[in-house]
């Protein structure tokens, strides 16, 4: 069986649109080339072929989003004031290593390239994610980097 996705509503929601303007351009994509090849009549025309879009791409980059949508599993929205980080959730942490705020919100990885807006998107298999996950407001931790060791501290949890 295949493994289940668990994501926020709002990014199954970006996602089902993501999906449905990818098939859309696919099928653009597949008209013109039809439209085209009657008008020269000639599939050897180097201008036609350096010009034609990378329909295998765009078939793989369907079946992904359709893989991910038949595994999601969509997760309740945290209530506001949450007692620990979970799926959706908004936090307010301190990075205490620069001193500053950050406002993330931990999502599934397929998630974070569909969402927009709001807070940064945190993927919960990333390294911040996976520290992140259980937290309580209150509690410090720290996450190794590429660029070093950085230590944060939960201001605050929300709901998404």
């Amino acid at each position: 069986m295949p493994e289940e996705i668990q994501m926020t509503p709002e990014g199954h929601r970006r996602l089902e649109e993501t999906l449905h303007k990818e098939r859309a351009r696919r099928d653009e994509a597949v008209t013109t080339m039809s439209q085209t090849r009657d008008e020269e009549n000639s599939l050897e025309d180097l201008g036609m072929q350096a010009g034609q879009p990378d329909l295998p791409g765009m078939e793989a980059r369907i079946l992904e989003l359709e893989d991910a949508l038949e595994r999601a599993v969509i997760v309740d929205t945290p209530p506001a004031g949450a007692g620990e980080v979970v799926l959706g959730a908004v936090v307010v942490l301190h990075d205490q290593t620069h001193d500053r705020e950050l406002k993330v919100q931990l999502v599934s990885g397929v998630e974070v390239s569909a969402l927009a807006g709001g807070p940064a998107q945190v993927s919960d298999d990333s390294p911040v994610g996976r520290a992140l996950l259980g937290r309580r407001a209150g509690e410090s931790f720290e996450v190794e980097l590429p660029g070093g060791t950085v230590q944060y501290g939960v201001r605050e949890i929300t709901g998404a």
